[in-house]
């Protein structure tokens, strides 16, 4: 039988994100399962590393980290929200965050080894540009790379808390 403990959302803060973290709440809901958020700056190394000259480094991460924790946090408030709203209140559901800097594959990848994620629910924009057209979404690489499942939620056409 398929089991769901740890679901992995990647959060970009899109629309389609938002999405994704709401179909995520709903299966974690319904499975008992811990909800995993991963937030990922490509540029974040690039960024610390050019203001770590001015700045006291702990403070400066420490303080980078908690604002994007911050935001996590605030996304889940939102559609739990969103969920009451709609008379479709969901229970506490257990969540944590990661926020890294790096390729976001790359992470979601060791994310998924690390924390032995059984379910990943992300959010598709679709291919875009010449790179996506001939490589696929950073999606499609995700459920050809990674070792658990993978759902993925498109723009529309889901029934999401939000409808």
């Amino acid at each position: 039988m398929f089991t769901v403990k740890k679901i992995l959302v990647p959060v970009d803060y899109s629309e389609v994100s938002r999405a994704a973290v709401s179909a995520a709440m709903q299966l974690a809901s319904q499975n008992q399962a811990e909800l995993v958020l991963l937030h990922v700056q490509p540029d974040l190394d690039a960024t610390l590393s050019r203001r770590v000259d001015n700045h006291d480094l702990h403070n400066l991460i420490a303080g980078d980290i908690e604002s994007e924790e911050r935001r996590l946090v605030e996304v889940v408030a939102s559609e739990q929200a969103r969920a009451t709203a709609a008379g479709r209140g969901l229970p506490e559901i257990a969540v944590s965050a990661y926020i890294s800097g790096g390729d976001w594959l790359e992470v979601a990848l060791k994310v998924i080894a690390d924390e032995e994620i059984d379910l990943v629910v992300s959010g598709t924009h679709g291919p875009r540009g010449i790179k996506g057209f001939l490589m696929g979404s950073m999606s499609e690489q995700l459920v050809s790379k990674a070792t658990c499942s993978v759902f993925v939620v498109k723009p529309k056409g889901y029934p999401y808390l939000r409808d």
